[in-house]
């Protein structure tokens, strides 16, 4: 039995609406909304598939309560059902597909009066995602909740809605201690309200975390207009890595000879990842296949009063370098290893012989073996829940190699493996610029697990972080393939795949 719906206070529209929610079951649900709930609560991702899709044509506020209830899913309805997140990341893309103003309001009605933050959250994002001015007055009374997470959608999403009526309230958050929270609020607000883009300026400068200050740098190319190159070329001066990162990769995309200049001077960076970057975006830039930095110099020095730029982008020489870990070249001095310890890890591994746990514990040790004394490092063993061999990354010695291989022999914890939480856990540390994400498979459980989501608020993350992710699959199924693919593309990491 359903639990009886609680009453809300709200203005007139939502009101209205709410009654009509409550009264539609009383006058019986089409046979068809009645099948997309039996749909919905079956175990196989392809039925819950199928009961979106008739939620998503019926497009109505009934349909839309159905997904909700999924969205909302927390617990295992039954001992052979999949984790929920397999659930609501299959009805999230349902309700991205919604059109009717009737059932989105009905999605704003659950951001207003919701009392589970995740969904409320979820539902701040679809509201950005819809565009409707008209959800304003909801996203700007949700700046006020007490979960930092529905803050920080809320503000991201009045700033995709350049809702200027929320500008005092941005304001007040740009100062913010959250660094998610803040950053959003100062280019939302720079997005409702163009009088303030010298505050948004500021801050790509003056922001106390290199986080934020990279994440301004994301959203400048929106913002500041011609001057991008000046305030890009600037950044590539900052004191944290991240800011440069980002400041190389807006460079790339401008055609302008002082925009080469200021990338040949980055290939000098002293956090090679950046260095790499500014080589990537060079080459793309003039179609140069040019890998060192004093031929760079010299072939810039000879050919820039004539140089024309070629039409379209060309193509980044991939240089695999002398240390490489499954096939991807290690070219960061500040690594993090993951390593899925899920039971899947316990199959075989055909195309190397072993099991692949084994495989993947032998490919650590030959890399291990193998980097400089100089790189910091990180091991991650994940299944249901994350280990690190150290909270933040440390120096490579015969001492720290030994004790990282020992944590890498560990016993799981758990049987299935919750990738999301592995990668939140490697950003969570700023000083880490390079991961290699080793899994048997798609995700099994997590807040997210299917790529749809998991790309998404990666993505979102690598704003403040710009953590490259390289990815490698052990698996013979196509499926699990592309689920761990599509992570690595996101932050513009390699793949590899092993049968």
């Amino acid at each position: 039995m359903r639990a009886p719906r609680r009453p809300v206070r709200t203005p007139h529209v939502v009101v209205v609406l709410s009654a009509l929610v409550v009264a539609l079951p009383a006058q019986g649900r089409s046979k068809e909304l009645d099948r997309a709930r039996d749909l919905l609560e079956q175990r196989g991702e392809q039925q819950v598939q199928e009961g979106t899709a008739v939620c998503v044509k019926a497009n109505d506020v009934p349909a839309v309560e159905l997904l909700l209830e999924t969205l909302a899913t927390k617990e295992r309805r039954s001992r052979l059902h999949l984790s929920p997140g397999h659930y609501r990341d299959i009805v999230w893309d349902g309700l991205l597909k919604i059109t009717d103003v009737y059932a989105r309001r009905r999605v704003e009605l659950e951001l207003r009066t919701g009392r589970d933050p995740d969904v409320r959250s979820w539902c701040a994002e679809l509201l950005g995602i819809y565009g409707d001015a008209g959800y304003g007055e909801t996203l700007r009374k949700a700046l006020s909740a007490k979960d930092e997470d529905v803050v920080r959608q809320a503000a991201r999403s009045l700033g995709m809605l350049r809702d200027a009526a929320a500008a005092p309230q941005l304001a007040a958050l740009s100062k913010h201690a959250d660094d998610y929270v803040r950053g959003n609020a100062i280019e939302a607000l720079a997005r409702c309200d163009g009088a303030q883009l010298a505050t948004f300026r500021a801050a790509i400068v003056q922001d106390k975390s290199g986080g934020v200050r990279c994440a301004l740098l994301g959203a400048a190319p929106d913002l500041v207009g011609d001057d991008l190159e000046a305030v890009c070329t600037a950044a590539l001066r900052d004191p944290d890595w991240r800011p440069r990162m980002q400041a190389v990769k807006n460079l790339g995309r401008l055609r302008s000879k002082t925009a080469v200049d200021a990338l040949i001077t980055a290939l000098r960076d002293g956090r090679p990842v950046v260095a790499v970057r500014a080589q990537r975006e060079l080459q793309e830039l003039t179609g140069q296949p040019i890998t060192q930095i004093e031929v760079w110099e010299k072939w810039w020095a000879d050919h820039r009063a004539a140089f024309a730029f070629p039409e379209g982008r060309g193509v980044a020489k991939r240089d695999v370098g002398t240390v490489v870990y499954n096939g991807v070249p290690v070219d960061s001095d500040h690594v993090a290893f993951l390593l899925d310890k899920s039971v899947q890890m316990q199959a075989r591994l055909q195309s190397k012989g072993t099991s692949k746990d084994e495989a993947a514990l032998a490919e650590l040790a030959q890399v291990l073996g193998k980097l400089d004394d100089k790189i910091a490092c990180n091991v991650f063993a994940y299944d249901t829940e994350v280990r690190a061999f150290e909270k933040k990354a440390v120096k490579l010695t015969a001492a720290s190699r030994k004790r990282a291989l020992a944590f890498a022999t560990e016993k799981p914890v758990g049987k299935e493996k919750d990738i999301w939480q592995a990668l939140v856990a490697v950003v969570a540390d700023p000083t880490l610029d390079t991961a290699y994400l080793l899994s048997s498979g798609e995700p099994d459980t997590g807040r997210y697990v299917h790529w749809n989501r998991v790309t998404r608020h990666l993505a979102d993350l690598n704003r403040f972080h710009q953590v490259t992710v390289h990815a490698v699959a052990y698996t013979d199924n196509e499926w699990f393939r592309d689920q761990i693919q599509k992570i690595a593309e996101v932050t513009g990491g390699h793949f590899e795949w092993f049968r």
